[in-house]
């Protein structure tokens, strides 16, 4: 468990207990994550299912946490991922820990049952496992496929399995509040434009059927990631679409600031961008899409839906 030291001055509730930024500062710090990034495979926000006639998408976790409005359990399932660094994955705290982690203050029971609900959700959506460890409940780590299945670091390498592709989130975003300045809306687009890799990129709303959310869902998660500094604005990109009279449309293009631009390698931020950069510095794989290439088969889809409605 977590044994950090705060000056006297650093402890302001009068209960004598550690704030929510602090209770995250010491659950963090037990972590002994020298790159303060966590990694998270991509089935986290898109499951793809191989069959025999190719590829599907699948809902994902994250979808069944948006659709749900199960925030705190998307806020603990990250402080989780956060501190299992290491063979078996798991961690155990106390409930009053996680709980004030999470904003809730209120007495040692109410914080129990509060944050043993959200496990269960959690176990529901089988990404972890509970069992008993003395009078505390330990937490183990699953694949984040929500499959239940054991879990293994991701090899992240260019040749390596597509359910290994991963992507980091900075221990900055609970630095910087964004754990509080975003809804759920904001916290699952964040996750999804991190999972993309790309160095600049569309949100457009199709991103719902992608998704598995829904088009107001992507709007405000836009809105408020560009209004919390996380996304800026590069430029705009012209598209074709046949359902308008002037055959074209345009849609912005956005890229991170940083440190939430970590999940981009230099080469594929280079000018060239050269096709030929088939794998990251890193060891991920890199970008399936050059960053000025007009995405046509996201308008081509969105035609086709708009015929077919």
């Amino acid at each position: 468990m977590p044994r950090i030291i705060f000056p006297p001055a650093d402890d302001p509730l009068p209960d004598g207990g550690l704030s929510q930024e602090h209770s995250i500062a010491a659950l963090l710090g037990s972590s002994k994550r020298r790159n303060r990034e966590v990694p998270i495979r991509r089935s986290l926000v898109q499951r793809v299912v191989e069959g025999d006639s190719g590829d599907t998408k699948a809902p994902s976790p994250l979808s069944a946490l948006v659709r749900a409005r199960r925030e705190r359990a998307l806020d603990l399932y990250l402080l989780m991922a956060a501190v299992t660094t290491a063979a078996p994955y798991d961690v155990t705290e106390r409930s009053e820990l996680w709980a004030r982690c999470l904003g809730h203050h209120a007495p040692g029971a109410s914080a129990s049952v509060m944050v043993s609900r959200l496990w269960f959700q959690l176990e529901q959506l089988g990404l972890i496992k509970r069992s008993q460890n003395g009078k505390f409940t330990k937490i183990t780590k699953l694949m984040e496929d929500g499959t239940s299945t054991s879990y293994r670091p991701p090899i992240g390498l260019a040749d390596g399995p597509l359910e290994d592709i991963y992507f980091r989130l900075p221990f900055q975003y609970w630095v910087d509040g964004l754990h509080e300045k975003l809804t759920l809306s904001g916290k699952a687009l964040l996750l999804i434009c991190m999972s993309r890799r790309d160095p600049q990129f569309y949100i457009p709303e199709v991103f719902a059927d992608w998704y598995g959310l829904s088009p107001k869902t992507i709007r405000k998660g836009r809105e408020e990631l560009l209004r919390t500094g996380v996304l800026t604005t590069v430029g705009y990109g012209i598209y074709i679409d046949t359902s308008l009279p002037t055959l074209t449309t345009t849609a912005d293009k956005y890229a991170f600031q940083a440190p939430y631009n970590l999940n981009v390698s230099k080469r594929a931020t280079a000018a060239d961008c050269s096709a030929a950069d088939e794998t990251k510095e890193d060891g991920q794989a890199a970008p399936t899409s050059a960053p000025d290439e007009p995405l046509l088969s996201t308008v081509e889809f969105l035609v086709r839906k708009g015929e077919a409605g």
